[in-house]
């Protein structure tokens, strides 16, 4: 690996954002020169605590010659002008996901990367998360033998829709925490699947003038085996944890469940009471955001090694693909075949 370390910058300053930010600041092989966001004094914020200098311009970050690669981490349907920008100046792709929120955004972007002749990759950070890593270890050491039926639910607190995001009515939780969803079911079934059947409900939301939906359950039907997957975005405000996280894999010779409902830690101060966020977002230390910072460092290892993308972003697109086909089955009713 070089000794120098590689120039990064970050376009989009919002809560994934600050986890980019943050890795890079203090990452050893990597020097933050620059942030961007359309909002100017969220970005002059980002380069006060984190390092580099403010701009609100895309193309200014893809016009500088001294940034080697960028983080995009916008909203879930603002990756693809950014993305096509970014990668059209020669500069490496990191991109939050959902790649996009339309097979064709998500083509375009896959497609201007192959084009540029860059690395690009995809952050499914919870195929680093330390309760799902041993299961695949032991899947693909044979010890499980074939996995037959996984169970996954991922869903979060109703302040994430209605406080964190303006943009929540232009996702959903079936792209913002199906996506995550959809990539765990491929990895530890160890294909893609043929179909998908879903179901979804549109009440709380709607009536906060938010226009996406509830709650969605997915059904895929893989070569073999089958998955279902739920997620929503009104888990009660009175619910101990932000994150509601649950995996269940059924093999031929063995099982595996993780439960990131209730870490073991416990907090009561301030008059709230809290299960912190441990092994996900809670900084462990200036530069360490728990295992999402992980893909951040192997982004810019293999950058650097000049070596292949962690997380290819054809695996984006395949999960841009079955999103994509449940959200025809939302619109159907009827079960869908999915296309790759």
């Amino acid at each position: 690996m070089p000794d120098s370390p590689l120039n990064v910058a970050l376009v989009g300053c919002g809560t994934f954002g600050e986890i980019h930010a943050a890795t890079y600041r203090d990452f050893e092989h990597a020097n933050l020169v620059a942030v961007c966001d359309i909002d100017e004094s969220r970005a002059r914020d980002f380069a006060t605590r984190y390092g580099g200098r403010s701009t609100t311009s895309v193309d200014d970050i893809a016009t500088d010659p001294d940034v080697q690669a960028v983080s995009v981490a916008t909203p879930d349907f603002a990756h693809r002008e950014v993305c096509e920008t970014i990668v059209a100046a020669g500069k490496h792709l990191l991109v939050e996901k959902p790649l996009a929120t339309t097979v064709a955004d998500a083509r375009a972007i896959a497609d201007a990367v192959r084009k540029a002749g860059v690395l690009g990759m995809v952050d499914f950070h919870n195929r680093y998360h330390p309760g799902l890593v041993p299961i695949k270890q032991r899947l693909d050491a044979g010890e499980m033998g074939r996995p037959q039926m996984l169970y996954a639910r991922l869903s979060d607190r109703l302040e994430v829709a209605t406080e964190w995001f303006s943009w929540s009515g232009r996702t959903g939780p079936e792209w913002f925490l199906g996506s995550h969803l959809a990539d765990l079911a491929c990895w530890l079934m160890g294909a893609y699947p043929t179909r998908v059947y879903a179901q979804g409900r549109k009440d709380v939301l709607r009536k906060r003038g938010i226009g996406c939906y509830d709650a969605v359950q997915m059904s895929l039907t893989f070569p073999e085996g089958f998955a279902t997957l739920e997620t929503s975005w009104i888990v009660p405000q009175e619910w101990p944890m932000l994150v509601d996280f649950v995996v269940s894999l059924q093999a031929t010779d063995g099982r595996g469940d993780m439960t990131f409902g209730d870490q073991g830690s416990q907090l009561a101060a301030g008059g709230t009471y809290q299960r912190p966020m441990l092994s996900g977002k809670e900084p462990v230390d200036a530069d360490e955001f728990g295992f999402l910072s992980l893909p951040i460092r192997r982004f810019v290892r293999a950058v650097l090694a000049e070596a292949e993308s962690p997380m290819p972003l054809e695996w984006g697109l395949k999960n841009v693909q079955i999103l994509a086909a449940a959200g025809t089955s939302l619109d159907t009713g009827q079960v869908v075949e999915i296309a790759y």
